[in-house]
């Protein structure tokens, strides 16, 4: 793609989660609406502050976000914990939901008295919900503490469940497929959730041919073939993980962060131990020769915009034929779901390694922001400045 293509693209494609300017400014109490229009401007925190209360004004600051601007009483929220709360709420009102209104984030016991800026204390609220809890007198008063902890407990325990339920859906289209399994860790982790795998539908077909044991764990099979899979009949064993992985997915936290490959931003919300979905462009490098039985290693990466996830898998373990020959190699789009098992700083870049749970073609609706970025490293960034990396964030360096 050429420079100027990459510029084009750029201003349609769907941006970051939370910009660094925005991020600054919405540290002071400033909502997203107006956080967005200042930087849609070109002004940066900087320049705000070398502006006169008259010009401030002009650009839709009140007389309290001036005085926040100017670095009034209250010292910024936290960049991490701002980050932090945006992410568990999705950047949107605990109490309506909606997605597309300006929000602010709300002190639930006030500043004044708390001067607590912790993520327990912050609930994300839309422009309306934030004047309902700031009225006064005992008709109006409708949001007080309490029930902001409540609507800001559920909709976080709701936020954790949107994800794999997106991706359920997803994988239920028609035309998409499963490539491959790691049969061992899916199956643990059934084993762990309790699921019993003696109830899924397909569980009497394929305990009948010998392929499972009575507790639905996966016999060897075709250890001397291309894959574990091969012949006609594969397809009820195809089956069986299929169910197998929605249950395991149904009751998992997943993480899609096909959007938010940004290394200033993934690095304060991922852990080890998470599970995650990326979808795009994949790569696929055997890293031996076997073409037969178990141990055809293959390294898979994604990569975009600083951002690296890389795994291994068995080819062994693909599903059909079209997935060990042709799906499993090269350069794909595909989506995988991983477990992160290491996450390391590397030249500017966020490097997740992963364990490898399923891969399967691209999913709808899963991923709409465009990476021109596919190379690793590198050293051009996309112009909403989350691809610049952040070690620490000082007051000055956010805009």
């Amino acid at each position: 793609m050429t420079t100027e293509a990459k510029r084009a693209s750029n201003h349609t494609r769907n941006h970051a989660r939370v910009n660094r300017t925005v991020a600054a400014l919405m540290r002071r109490g400033l909502d997203s609406d107006l956080a967005n229009q200042i930087k849609q401007v070109g002004f940066t925190l900087t320049d705000l502050k070398q502006c006169d209360d008259d010009a401030l004004a002009r650009l839709g600051l009140s007389t309290a976000d001036i005085a926040a601007v100017r670095d009034g009483d209250r010292p910024p929220i936290p960049f991490d914990t701002l980050v932090q709360v945006l992410w568990e709420n999705r950047a949107a009102c605990c109490v309506c939901r909606a997605f597309d209104r300006a929000i602010i984030l709300h002190h639930i016991a006030p500043w004044a008295k708390s001067h607590d800026h912790s993520a327990a204390n912050l609930a994300v609220l839309c422009l309306e919900h934030h004047a309902q809890a700031h009225r006064t007198g005992t008709l109006e008063q409708n949001l007080g503490e309490a029930q902001l902890r409540a609507y800001k407990q559920k909709w976080e325990e709701e936020v954790r469940h949107l994800d794999p339920k997106a991706i359920l859906d997803a994988t239920r289209v028609d035309a998409h497929h499963w490539w491959w399994f790691n049969h061992v860790r899916v199956l643990e982790m059934a084993r762990k959730l309790e699921i019993d795998l003696t109830k899924q539908s397909c569980f009497l077909s394929v305990a009948a041919r010998g392929w499972v044991n009575a507790d639905g764990q996966i016999s060897e099979r075709h250890l001397d073939a291309p894959y574990m899979y091969v012949g006609g009949d594969g397809i009820l064993l195809y089956e069986y993980m299929r169910e197998v992985v929605e249950a395991v997915f149904a009751r998992t936290t997943i993480f899609n962060l096909s959007d938010d490959l940004d290394p200033g931003f993934l690095w304060r919300i991922v852990q080890p131990g998470d599970l995650i979905l990326v979808q795009g462009r994949h790569t696929f490098k055997s890293l031996n020769r076997e073409r037969s039985g178990p141990g055809q290693a293959c390294a898979v990466r994604r990569q975009a915009n600083r951002v690296r996830v890389s795994f291994t898998v068995d080819r062994w373990e693909a599903v059909a034929n079209s997935s060990w020959s042709v799906w499993l190699s090269g350069v794909k789009h595909a989506a995988s779901v991983v477990r992160i098992a290491h996450i390391e700083r590397e030249d500017n870049c966020l490097h997740l390694r992963c364990t490898g749970m399923a891969v399967g073609s691209a999913l709808q609706g899963l991923s709409t922001r465009h990476y021109y970025c596919t190379t690793w490293p590198e050293r051009e960034v996309d112009d909403d400045d989350w691809g610049d990396w952040v070690n620490d964030v000082p007051e000055e360096d956010c805009c």
